[in-house]
């Protein structure tokens, strides 16, 4: 239930209208000065909100992003001139990412596409049976896909053609509405699943060398945060457990820390940040040893970048927050804007400029 003000707070969500392009809402504050923003607001029915739970993407100079409307845009980022826009169906729910000249995202209807990044013009499209909830991760050649029927596949990165899949049985009817997106470390594939355990695979065959539990329970103990190396130890979240640290070799847990995390830990330096579901950001070190702790959010913390020599920071109930990494303190906040908004992607930084996508659909960048 811990989760669950992530779907809460979007059952309240107003409309506004589905202009193209909007007259920026924020005024320059700080570190926060809107450069342009747009509406991505779909048409719909009366108690059928859309809600945005996907990210952008910078690459340069320019910006890509799913619009609800079922379409991939490319943005110049410095203006927010549309260089094109490729109708796809269904809608976003994850990033696109880079592989040579290739943008490679996929849907909720459960098809894998890949475009020139340039020009948009597709290379090949691949359904793969559920929708896409994480980003595609490239690795020599090869793509690794988590779908949302806990499904994993690898496949060649320039044809779409499937090398091999492995289909995980989860018992669990409720479940969270995303995927862990799948991590390589020492030719090994970590995935996060919603039955609680994490697993690694040999990213040749897809063979299951060793999966362990990392959460109870019988609804939203999903291991959903990207799993990250530190420190040659393996540490991976769960929203219903705790922050945890294994042995990537061999699986075996060696520590839990007492916090739950939403998003991976930021690495700084010899420590970790964190985000916790209460709002607070922790320091800690190697061995989860809390070495700072301050509440800065009244809901989930969802997004922690660097940007400009400091961290930015976003939560769930839609505040963004500048804030100095040495000691944590919030050196300046923003609300995005609307009522109820929320910040359930990732926010993506280019030198000095910030792209932000809220739930309901309209997309920051900030200089």
């Amino acid at each position: 239930m811990k989760y669950l003000n992530l779907l809460v707070i979007s059952l309240y969500l107003v409309s506004c209208s589905t202009l193209e392009m909007i007259k920026p809402e924020l005024e320059k504050k700080g570190q926060f000065n809107p450069i342009w923003i747009k509406n991505h607001d779909p048409d719909y029915q009366t108690g059928n909100l859309p809600i945005a739970l996907n990210s952008p993407l910078l690459y340069e100079g320019i910006l890509f992003v799913g619009h609800n409307k079922g379409q991939m845009k490319a943005f110049e980022l410095g203006n927010g001139r549309k260089i094109w826009s490729a109708d796809d169906k269904g809608f976003y729910h994850s990033t696109p990412i880079i592989y040579k000249d290739q943008l490679i995202y996929g849907t909720t209807e459960g098809r894998l596409y890949s475009r020139h990044y340039v020009s948009g013009k597709p290379k090949y499209s691949v359904d793969l049976g559920a929708a896409i909830e994480s980003e595609p991760v490239a690795f020599r050649g090869r793509l690794f896909v988590h779908t949302r029927n806990h499904k994993i596949f690898a496949l060649d990165a320039e044809t779409g053609k499937i090398l091999w899949a492995y289909k995980r049985s989860v018992p669990f009817l409720t479940t969270v509405q995303r995927v862990s997106r799948p991590m390589i470390y020492d030719q090994k594939l970590f995935v996060g699943f919603a039955d609680g355990y994490i697993g690694a695979f040999n990213i040749e065959e897809g063979v299951l060398l060793w999966e362990r539990k990392l959460a109870d329970g019988n609804k939203f103990i999903d291991v959903d945060t990207t799993p990250i190396i530190f420190k040659g130890k393996l540490y991976v979240g769960s929203i219903g457990g705790p922050l945890t640290v294994i042995e990537p070799n061999t699986g075996r847990i060696l520590k839990k820390s007492k916090y739950i995390v939403s998003r991976a830990p930021l690495k700084l330096k010899n420590r970790l940040l964190i985000g916790t579901i209460k709002g607070e950001l922790v320091i800690l070190d190697e061995n989860l040893k809390t070495v700072l702790k301050k509440k800065i959010a009244d809901k989930g913390i969802s997004s922690i970048v660097w940007w400009k020599k400091k961290l930015a920071v976003s939560s769930i109930d839609g505040n963004l927050f500048y804030v100095n990494p040495g000691n944590l303190k919030v050196m300046e906040k923003i609300h995005l804007g609307h009522a109820n908004s929320a910040v359930f992607g990732q926010m993506k930084v280019m030198d000095d400029k910030m792209a932000v996508l809220s739930s309901r659909n309209r997309l920051y960048v900030f200089r």
